[in-house]
This record gives structure tokens, C-alpha cells and sequence, in this order.
């Protein structure tokens, strides 16, 4: 299979956006977390589809590019949503006694794995242990930093980047340039999952 950019053509703006609104349309009308390329995909082969039909006496770029993926959108929920595709349609009761692998009875609403249910829908990002051992490898490698990126590091798990410049006086722009100096860092200690 070739690996082909989704985004090819598109400016950095119109790729941001599609990444939010991806990043917002997954836990909604169905669509989970592995849903999150095809849903760029779709967006960004309709915005270069429209892109040849925006005037700019009718408005600007980004209001256009906006209003464009903002009705794919749309479209994509509704079709969801149709009484033929609803997701939310199920042909079984969550009180109905199944067997489970070892044989025990039990209703499917006692069987099904919560923490994997919230993790489909979108809702749960990583499972409880995942977050655990996140936790240690993010505290191992922020010791292993200088410690004005430790006390910023220490800081970005709690306050925003913009909670952190107005307290400490200092620039959105500066604090964002360490920042990416930390996720650098991380980087290089194998923790790109966690960037």
C-alpha cells in the first residue's frame, strides 16, 4: 500500500483545521478514534474539490475553507444518522443473559469492559494503567531536563500556555518555543507518543 499525504495541496491552516474538527467529530455520530484518517482523508478530498469554486469578492480563504468542512461535516453526521446507518440503533438488550468465556451468565451490560467502551466512543483517550506508566515516563524524562524546562514541564500539566505566560510575564510565543524544546527532549527519549 502506498502512503500518500492526505493534506498534499492544502495550506497549514486548512490542515490544522481538519485536524480539529476531526479531533472534535470523534466520540460523535458514531465515529471513534480509529475513524481519524479516513475522516481527514474525506475532508481534506472535499476541500480540494471546492477549493477551485471559492471567490474571493465573496469572502476570505479561511471563512471559505471554514464554511466548506463545516458542511461536510454535516453531511458526514447526517448519513451517520439515517435510520438505515444509525449507530446508535442495537438489535440486542444490555440485560440479556450471555455466556462469557468461562461460562459464567451474565447480562451483556455486566460484560462489557467499560474502560474499552469509553476507549471506542472516543471518550477515554488511553486505559487507566496506560496513564499510570505514562505518568512514570513523563516524570522520569522531565527530571532528566534543565530545571527551568522542569518547572514549565511541571507546569503544562496543570495550567495552560496561556495561564502560565500571563502569571509569569513572559510571552505566549516563549513559552511555546519551550515547549517544543520539551516535546524535543521527549522526542529523543522515545517518548513520541506522548508529544
Amino acid at each position: 500500500m502506498f502512503d500518500t499525504n492526505p493534506f498534499e495541496g492544502l495550506d497549514d491552516y486548512a490542515v490544522n483545521l481538519i485536524r480539529y474538527k476531526t479531533r472534535r467529530l470523534i466520540g460523535q455520530a458514531g465515529y471513534t478514534r480509529s475513524d481519524k484518517e479516513d475522516i481527514e482523508q474525506d475532508l481534506s478530498l472535499h476541500l480540494r474539490q471546492q477549493l477551485p469554486k471559492y471567490n474571493p469578492r465573496k469572502g476570505t480563504l479561511k471563512t471559505f475553507i471554514n464554511t466548506v468542512l463545516d458542511n461536510k461535516i454535516r453531511t458526514m453526521v447526517a448519513a451517520r444518522t439515517t435510520s438505515q446507518f444509525d449507530f446508535r440503533q442495537h438489535d440486542f438488550s444490555l440485560d440479556e443473559t450471555i455466556e462469557t468465556e468461562t461460562g459464567d451468565r451474565v447480562s451483556r451490560g455486566e460484560a462489557i469492559d467499560s474502560e474499552e467502551y469509553l476507549m471506542v466512543t472516543g471518550r477515554l483517550n488511553r486505559k487507566a494503567l496506560d496513564g499510570v506508566e505514562m505518568r512514570i515516563d513523563v516524570q522520569c524524562a522531565a527530571s532528566l531536563l534543565p530545571a527551568d524546562l522542569q518547572t514549565l514541564c511541571a507546569g503544562l500539566q496543570k495550567r495552560t500556555i496561556v495561564d502560565i505566560a500571563r502569571e509569569d510575564g513572559v510571552s505566549r510565543h516563549k513559552i511555546d518555543e519551550l515547549r517544543r524544546r520539551i516535546a524535543f527532549l521527549f522526542l529523543e527519549h522515545g517518548l513520541d507518543e506522548y508529544v
